[in-house]
């Protein structure tokens, strides 16, 4: 979801017309509209003026910031809205889990990344493999899937 999609879920949330929310924030309405529509992005400090108004963090409307605590959590939050992202408590550790059924998408390609990191950590793979894997995702799985394929047919094709 981009900025101006959250910033107009948050918006109509709060019952709040585009002229409100910038009568609140001290912008204009067109600001606000264009926010909303995509054609510009706020700043920090318009982000700050229009999350007042709302009485959220600007974090919560942001594109996600991976580099504070803070940010990540709100990262978080959105992927709850988005994927039904859920932190549970397992063996008295906090988890992160997806709220999708087996044969979700999402569900496979994180099936295929816990598979490939236990390659990793069981040592069958390099760090540098390990990193190529993610960095280069879902390109290396799906030549990777088509060369199993490709064999599969020659042992079937030889039998």
């Amino acid at each position: 979801m981009k900025i101006g999609e959250r910033l107009k879920k948050f918006r109509t949330a709060s019952g709040l017309s585009q002229k409100q929310l910038a009568d609140k924030s001290g912008m204009s309405e067109p600001a606000i509209r264009n926010y909303e529509l995509g054609n510009r992005y706020p700043s920090d400090k318009q982000l700050e003026k229009v999350a007042g108004a709302l009485r959220i963090n600007p974090l919560a409307i942001a594109d996600p910031d991976f580099d504070s605590y803070h940010g990540l959590i709100h990262a978080l939050f959105q992927l709850e809205d988005l994927y039904g992202l859920k932190p549970q408590i397992s063996d008295g550790q906090v988890v992160l889990a997806f709220d999708v059924k087996p044969t979700d998408t999402i569900a496979g390609d994180l099936r295929l990344w816990n598979k490939e990191l236990e390659s990793f950590t069981g040592g069958t793979v390099t760090q540098e493999e390990y990193d190529l894997w993610r960095y280069s995702f879902p390109r290396l799985q799906a030549e990777r899937d088509k060369a199993a394929r490709d064999e599969q047919r020659r042992k079937s094709a030889g039998q």
